[in-house]
């Protein structure tokens, strides 16, 4: 992972892509999908009859059609946004009810949650006909105002009248209409609910009287919908625990005072594993927390975390030490070769602050993205260790940076821009700490996305803690990862053990060359798996860019010829830039398409599906970007040996993909508390004689077919 002075801020176009890097760890590209109607929305008041009699009750259905990707919103509009609203005018005597509103879907724009419907919405209400009806037609005119928003949002007002009772008109009956509507409408469910907060968090304990509503739900997907704003903060992912008849769902507290209200309404959101959305109106009571607690500790998610400060950060330390030792770190293997040569010419002062400043730049990105991390963690996203790599715009970035360095390393290019003298010289004169501290920081956004042995402990327990906790933490994982430089650069005797610089160090340095080149065609393969071919060609036109202003840096011009040059050159540098706001996240994970041999795609319904049965069970959690977690699976799991002891114990094989965000794996690596890949769980087969399963074994980092033989052996 070490970068000497000689290549790294040798000319513009690498520390601009090293720029954009660091950017690209934040940003996440949207394309705003522009609408050519005039019209979003189209309004029809149904009633379920229009011939009315005294002191009866008919049901109004207002019908709201949108435009694709437009959206309204729900009773409570979550974050922002106003609820549609409906005023009537209409005869004395008649009344209108309130609002019976369908279940919602929510609609997330990054930090922002709110609740609504797409496509279509029926909006239910009961009007009530007055003892003494009125002869003749009755008109009643509905205001209806709501504010409709894609990317934008725009206030429409829609006012439309109705003749009731006309009769010399038939008699229409809309009951199927009706009816259908209703059937979209929330249903009331019964049993003991209750809530309290405790420690920033709302806990919702929900004991139903019939679990039937369970069936077929996809625990992952369970979700509680408040009617009140500011109870719950809306971008927070709940956690949803199951026993028995009993739900229990956490939630981050929002901005309002629970004092405000005097009971917790809202829906409890299921989606089915058919899609569907269903809903279940609750009404939660207030009840002291520790009642409730005993009811939350009993379920078999829960998990205390033995780990102590102090452990954390001896686990984190010897974490980032063998982290230097694992496959994730191979794409800047040859960096870190070079430079180790570089180390034994230097004398002991100047080898030392080069130490210093690797040093510093390891252990402030490692803080940097630990921050960001939680910062995003904070705001409700659910990502892990890693997240960098899922942002298919960081991949683009980081294959564009190996495959310029790759290019210097080469020598195909060092770039002036015109300044009289050659910028790459000077800042690598042998003084050049940036290039240092820059080598650290390189490291560690591509060497960090797999987790290595003692780290993930050390990760998942820093993700549970107090900012300060956490940031120690992480800052103790980068310190380990740069220890062995920091020793070799403090030690004389140890950089003597280095072979002596010469001659042959050009051919050395052109040679590795080729491992970064093999590293940008890798993250390109990552990149298929993200964006798909879409996105691979998009970044092969960028590199193409690059190629073309290394040629046209060869080029030898004068005069107007060259002012045009470098202009083409200067244009031909930010198209690889410019292509980066089309990369997207387009396709599905690789578990989800046929290319596994053998298992079966990871969802938690199918989780639990299988652990109600008797088999035993493997899970595999990995992604694309993970090389450790690829060279595990085809050494240890896709090679005869295992599937046939698969086969033989009738083990039943899960893969999670996690090479784009999945809210479900993350949430399964939490409760082992890991927040990164690989990681790989064994469930023993159920005992015959006492029907349970024995405890979960998790198995190594760096896997080999005989643990997974040792493993199952000892839990058959």
């Amino acid at each position: 992972m070490l970068l000497t002075e000689e290549f790294i801020l040798n000319n513009k176009i690498i520390y601009l892509l090293s720029v954009s890097l660091i950017f690209a760890l934040t940003f996440i590209t949207q394309k705003a999908q522009a609408s050519g109607k005039e019209q979003y929305s189209q309004i029809k008041i149904i009633p379920s009859q229009t011939i009315l009699s005294p002191n009866s009750e008919i049901t109004i259905a207002t019908e709201i059609k949108l435009a694709p990707n437009w959206h309204v919103y729900w009773e409570n509009p979550g974050d922002s946004g106003l609820p549609v609203s409906i005023e009537w005018d209409a005869p004395d005597g008649f009344k209108f009810s309130e609002i019976d509103w369908p279940t919602p879907h929510k609609i997330s724009y990054d930090i922002l949650v709110n609740y609504g419907y797409y496509d279509n919405v029926t909006l239910l209400q009961t009007l009530k006909i007055p003892d003494i009806l009125p002869d003749g037609e009755q008109i009643v005119t509905a205001s209806i105002n709501m504010l409709i928003c894609n990317e934008i949002c725009i206030p429409e007002k829609h006012k439309i009248s109705i003749d009731l009772n006309n009769l010399a008109k038939p008699n229409i009956n809309n009951s199927e209409y009706i009816k259908n509507a209703k059937a979209k409408l929330p249903i009331e469910i019964s049993g003991e609910f209750s809530y309290f907060e405790k420690d920033g968090a709302l806990n919702i304990s929900l004991a139903l009287e019939d679990s039937s509503i369970l069936d077929g739900a996809q625990i992952d997907k369970i979700d509680f919908f408040p009617l009140d704003w500011g109870i719950i903060n809306n971008v927070a992912m709940p956690i949803v625990k199951i026993d028995n008849n009993n739900i229990n769902i956490s939630y981050e507290r929002g901005d309002r005072e629970l004092s405000e209200i005097s009971e917790l309404r809202g829906l409890l959101v299921i989606e089915s594993v058919k899609g569907d959305n269903l809903g279940f109106t609750i009404a939660a009571q207030p009840q002291p927390a520790d009642i409730i607690i005993k009811n939350i500790e009993k379920s078999p998610s829960t998990k205390t975390s033995k780990i102590t400060w102090l452990t954390a950060i001896y686990l984190a330390l010897f974490g980032g030490i063998i982290l230097n030792l694992m496959p994730c770190v191979f794409p800047v293997l040859s960096m870190k070769a070079l430079s180790l040569v570089k180390m034994g010419e230097k004398e002991n002062k100047l080898a030392r602050m080069h130490g210093i400043a690797y040093t510093l730049g390891v252990v402030l990105s490692f803080i940097a993205i630990g921050g960001l991390l939680l910062i995003l963690k904070e705001a409700g996203t659910v990502i892990g260790w890693g997240f960098q790599l899922q942002n298919p715009i960081v991949v683009a970035v980081l294959a564009y940076l190996l495959f310029a360095i790759g290019l210097n390393l080469i020598g195909f290019f060092e770039f002036s821009f015109g300044l009289g003298s050659n910028i790459g010289n000077k800042l690598t004169q042998g003084k050049s700490l940036s290039s240092s501290f820059f080598t650290g920081t390189l490291a560690t956004i591509v060497a960090t996305p797999c987790t290595a042995p003692f780290m993930g402990a050390a990760m998942g327990f820093a993700l549970t803690q107090p900012t300060i906790v956490s940031i120690s933490i992480f800052a103790a994982l980068g310190f380990g990862l740069a220890l062995p430089y920091l020793i070799l650069s403090y030690v004389p005797l140890f950089r003597k053990i280095l072979p002596r610089p010469g001659a042959w160090m050009n051919t050395f340095k052109q040679a590795l060359a080729f491992p970064m080149f093999a590293s940008s065609i890798w993250l390109i393969w990552v990149l298929s798996q993200q964006s798909g071919s879409y996105g691979v060609l998009l970044v092969l036109l960028g590199m193409l860019a690059i190629a073309f202003c290394v040629w046209l840096s060869h080029l030898k011009s004068k005069g107007i010829a060259k002012n045009l040059t470098t202009i083409l050159l200067v244009l031909c540098l930010f198209l690889p830039f410019f292509s980066l706001s089309y990369i997207t996240t387009t396709r599905s994970n690789i578990s989800d398409e046929k290319t596994q041999d053998f298992g079966e795609a990871f969802s938690q319904a199918k989780l639990d599906e299988l652990l109600d049965g008797d088999a035993p069970i493997f899970v595999e959690m990995t992604a694309a970007w993970c090389i450790t977690c690829k060279i595990n699976h085809a050494t240890a799991i896709n090679i005869n040996s295992t599937k046939a002891l698969f086969k033989q114990q009738n083990i039943e094989y899960l893969i999670g993909d996690w090479t784009n965000n999945d809210d479900a794996i993350t949430r399964y690596l939490n409760i082992f508390e890991r927040s990164g890949v690989p990681l790989y769980v064994y469930y023993g087969a159920r005992d015959k004689q006492t029907g349970t399963r024995p405890e979960a074994v998790i198995l190594p980092q760096v896997l080999t077919s005989a643990v997974i033989k040792k493993t199952v052996g000892n839990l058959l």
